[in-house]
Parts: structure tokens; C-alpha cells; sequence
């Protein structure tokens, strides 16, 4: 079937670059306004536990950018959405660890009973959270666009440094707590 295209469009759209950083921009106003939001609550309803929180978090977005870095990954609008869900997944994370231990403590446990309950009750919830969303993540880069793929791996690694820092940065609150005889989930 023959066709004949108009040599003049009937319309025409452009997008200047000003537009992607100033959308960028929005970006990073968004996650810096919810980051310091999210710490703040942290630090109220958790006192010196949510410090250890705040700590992990920070630490886990400190090593999720260097991963970033290392691989040559780029930062895009996407990208950042990875990093804000990595966050909100991160503070699941340690609301998770630090409710169970409350739970703990207010059925009458030791502060040692309560760590390790809440902590092995907590475990089991965040591995499956964390495993289903980074298989989520990884089929999205299969399948995905290049903009979809940005998000997966940002997310990608970010929750599996999530997991490192909530447990690395927990064993040592634990330790610290135990050592100075102090209350966990305040």
C-alpha cells in the first residue's frame, strides 16, 4: 500500500535542556527535603536508637553512591527515585528491628532475649521484602528501558548496602549497648 508522507509536519515539539535540570533539581529538592524529614523522625521516636538508624541510613547512602561511582552508573531522574525508595526501604528496615525488640521488652524479656528475638523475628520479614524487590529490580532491567534500568540499578544497590549497614551498624549498636549496660529501643 502506497504512501505519501507531507514534506512539511502538521506539528512540531521541542524540549529545551533546560527543562531535564530544572526537572533534575526538583529531583534532588525532593529527596534532600524528605531525607532530612525522614532523619528528623528518626531521631525523635527512636532517640540513641534512631542515631544508629540515621548513621545506617547515611552510610548506606554514602556506599550505594560510591557503588554508583565505581560502576560508572548514571544519575538520573530515575535514578534518584531508586535512591528515595532505597532510603524509605532502609528505614523499614530498622522501624522493623527496633519495634519487634520493643515488643520484646514489653512482654517482660531480658534486653538480651529481646534483642535476639526481635532482631530473628525482624529478619525474616526484611530478607523478603528486600529479595522481592530486588528481583522486581532486576527483571526491570531486563525489560526495561534505559531509564527504567537506571532505577533498577540504583535500587539494586542500594538495598543490598541497606542490608549490609542495618546489620552491620545494628551488631554494633548491640555491642555498644550491652557494654555501657544501656536500653536498646528507647
Amino acid at each position: 500500500m502506497p504512501v505519501v508522507l507531507n514534506k512539511t509536519p502538521i506539528s512540531e515539539s521541542s524540549i529545551s535542556p533546560l527543562l531535564g535540570k530544572e526537572t533534575i533539581d526538583q529531583g534532588k529538592q525532593a529527596i534532600t527535603g524528605s531525607m532530612i524529614l525522614v532523619l528528623l523522625f528518626m531521631l525523635v521516636y527512636y532517640r540513641f536508637s534512631g542515631i544508629v538508624a540515621c548513621l545506617a541510613l547515611l552510610a548506606n547512602l554514602l556506599f550505594t553512591v560510591a557503588l554508583m561511582v565505581l560502576i560508572k552508573a548514571a544519575f538520573t531522574l530515575p535514578g534518584l527515585a531508586g535512591l528515595a525508595l532505597t532510603v524509605g526501604m532502609a528505614v523499614d528496615a530498622n522501624v522493623l528491628i527496633y519495634e519487634r525488640m520493643r515488643e520484646e521488652l514489653a512482654r517482660g524479656s531480658a534486653l538480651r532475649l529481646a534483642i535476639r528475638n526481635g532482631f530473628a523475628r525482624a529478619t525474616v520479614t526484611i530478607i523478603d521484602s528486600n529479595l522481592t524487590t530486588v528481583l522486581t529490580a532486576l527483571i526491570l532491567y531486563a525489560i526495561g528501558t534505559d531509564q527504567l534500568r537506571g532505577f533498577a540499578v540504583t535500587l539494586t544497590l542500594g538495598l543490598l548496602t541497606s542490608m549490609f549497614t542495618a546489620v552491620f551498624l545494628f551488631a554494633r549498636h548491640v555491642r555498644h549497648c550491652r557494654a555501657h549496660g544501656a536500653a536498646l529501643p528507647s
